[in-house]
């Protein structure tokens, strides 16, 4: 049996497709910020529920805030 390669439209939706399909980065650079760890734990649990990391929340409300 061989492998075949699914087209991207036929790929589940939990395989970061976006992602992979972009064009390389800047350079990134860490960010330490400390919080109460009730705060971080909402903030975890929400991009739970929103199928993000963290860093894709935190990431995704700074750019809303700061438009």
């Amino acid at each position: 049996m061989a492998l075949t390669v699914k087209p991207l439209n036929k790929v589940r939706e939990s395989v970061p497709v976006k992602e992979v399909a972009k064009p390389s980065q800047a350079e990134l650079v860490r960010v330490n910020i400390e919080v109460e760890k009730e705060t971080r734990q909402h903030w975890r649990m929400e991009a739970i529920k929103r199928g993000l990391s963290l860093k894709e929340l935190i990431q995704q409300a700074m750019e809303l805030h700061l438009k």
